[in-house]
């Protein structure tokens, strides 16, 4: 029997299994159903791009998908034996589950570079995770699984002839494959390389193209050369709109974890949230900029640290090779500074530790260093809480004698906002959801700034902002989040211990302060701008210190 009457045999009998076996269609067409609708649904609710599309795109786009992501569902339920599916099924609500919780933090699809340089980090956070679900995603999508599990049981008496699905699932898969590559003339994937995301070319195929052409264009010293392009762009554009400020000889970084800036002046039953930073704010030099959010949180310290945007595919503290050149420490250094970190958590999350090493931090302190001897910190369950973190960098600083900064990470405020104890919840005192768990560690962040800050003493200059707002899952009520069109918006103060800097600042009622135009390396390039300006960067005391970071006493 020759190819093509092998082809149309099968055909037949293919026709007639599913004439006979009529039970075994329906709960096969239900499971293609469901599970196609799911795939469709989290890719609607996860590929999202900020920038507007065509008319035409946004009309083809999802359409196409759905075509794409029905041949692909029905390829893997035709293909696959019962068992097979089963595993199949459930690894699919676990990823879809993951998809889904990344994207509501950090309100972008994930990348394959992101999961590829940070699947430890994952790893290592997942004790959080039942903090972390969705509740609404978590219940869908195993209601979704458990539909697909009983179609699948109810199926199982019978099953396709192995030469029907062999047949079956090769047609499907050529259609799905020719569909896939006359995508790429319409919409090219290598445009990753350029002007589009994931979330982008997603919108038209799903996340398995996105993923493919990163793997392909994105390998190896791509992700470097594009990281260095990043370098040559200058963000400058406060410092000619704006005053110069003294600089203290005592110069204090803090990034403040979840800040957001809509929290502040925020009220619950009558009540501030945060009654320290709202007279901050009015003290200070103050501004409502957007946040450097592209991958991961530690996206921010490296804008605080460098002076430059970071990689928008990576996580630029894990890009091999990336060189840290005219870095914040460096050029403190150069100006008679004595630099030194803070953040309690452990320093190869992120890759932080080798990162800070190589910009020229004095002394580097993380939770191996916080929590030994001489300092022996209590760790909770993030690490060493924020309150204790501060008060140790407070007391190193009125010990200073020299120029000395310090860079300090906050952590107990991060996501899922769990890590409070029951005296620290002052707003809430028993929390029911992630808004109400949010407000207190707002509260509790503003405390310990105020302590902080009090601890200081005068002669300190302070640069206060933070890494990003909070996520959608704590918008309620009056209550939202400051994000808008696929962007981020954060406060910054620059603070004087010894006078009110607002009366200096001359965009305090420039619409540059608060439109989002200025972003965070806008802010730190002035802030360095200012201490060149006050301490110059000659010194041959400066010029003689080590630019490696030293193990703390």
């Amino acid at each position: 029997m020759g190819l093509v009457e092998q082809v149309q045999a099968t055909v037949r009998q293919t026709i007639n299994f599913c004439a006979r076996e009529k039970f075994w269609l329906t709960c096969t067409a239900a499971i293609v159903l469901i599970w196609t609708v799911e795939l469709y649904a989290v890719q609607a609710r996860t590929l999202i791009y900020p920038n507007e599309v065509g008319a035409r795109f946004a009309f083809w786009a999802p359409k196409v998908r759905l075509v794409l992501d029905l041949l692909f569902i029905s390829t893997l339920t035709v293909w696959f034996r019962p068992r097979w599916l089963c595993l199949i099924m459930v690894g699919s609500f676990f990823a879809y589950l993951g998809l889904v919780t990344y994207f509501q933090y950090f309100q972008r699809p994930i990348s394959l570079l992101t999961i590829f340089t940070n699947w430890r980090e994952g790893i290592e956070i997942s004790g959080f995770a039942l903090d972390m679900f969705p509740k609404r995603a978590v219940v869908l999508l195993a209601a979704a699984l458990v539909a697909q599990l009983t179609a699948l049981f109810l199926s199982r008496r019978v099953a396709l002839p192995r030469n029907c699905a062999r047949l079956g699932a090769a047609t499907l898969a050529i259609g799905f494959l020719t569909l896939f590559v006359g995508l790429n003339f319409w919409d090219p994937l290598s445009f990753i390389q350029t002007k589009r995301g994931v979330g982008r070319l997603g919108a038209v195929r799903g996340y398995l193209g996105p993923w493919a052409a990163e793997w392909y264009y994105l390998r190896d010293s791509k992700v470097l050369g594009q990281a260095l392009d990043l370098r040559k762009i200058k963000y400058d554009r406060l410092t000619p709109a704006e005053a110069d400020i003294p600089i203290h000889k005592h110069l204090v970084i803090v990034q403040a974890e979840s800040l957001d800036f809509n929290i502040l002046g925020h009220m619950v039953d009558g009540v501030a949230v945060t009654p320290f930073l709202n007279r901050l704010r009015d003290i200070s030099m103050f501004y409502r900029v957007r946040a450097m959010h592209y991958n991961v949180s530690a996206d921010a310290d490296f804008v605080a640290m460098n002076g430059v945007s970071g990689s928008k595919h990576a996580n630029t503290y894990m890009i091999p090779n990336y060189p840290y050149e005219n870095t914040t420490p460096q050029l403190l250094a150069r100006c008679g500074f004595t630099v030194s970190s803070f953040h309690g958590y452990n320093g190869m999350f992120y890759r932080r530790r080798p990162a800070f090493e190589k910009m020229g931090f004095d002394q580097i302190y993380f939770r191996e260093e916080l929590e030994r001897p001489p300092y022996n910190l209590r760790v909770d369950r993030w690490g060493v809480p924020d309150r204790d973190v501060l008060m140790l960098s407070a007391l190193k600083m009125r010990g200073a004698k020299e120029p000395t900064c310090h860079f300090v990470i906050t952590l107990t405020t991060h996501t899922p906002y769990t890590m409070l104890q029951a005296s620290e919840r002052e707003i809430y005192p028993n929390p029911t959801s992630t808004l109400e768990h949010y407000m207190n560690n707002m509260r509790y962040l503003d405390n310990c700034l105020r302590d902080y800050f009090t601890a200081l003493g005068s002669g300190t200059t302070v640069m206060l902002y933070a890494d990003h707002p909070t996520e959608q899952s704590c918008a309620g009520g009056d209550f939202a989040p400051d994000r808008s069109d696929g962007r981020e918006y954060i406060p910054v103060f620059i603070y004087d211990t010894d006078q009110d800097l607002s009366k200096l600042q001359k965009t305090r009622k420039s619409p540059l302060r608060r439109d989002g135009s200025l972003n965070l390396v806008d802010m730190i390039n002035y802030l360095r701008g200012q201490v060149e300006l006050a301490y110059g960067t000659d010194s041959a005391e400066a010029a003689d210190r080590p630019q490696a970071a030293q193990t703390p006493p």
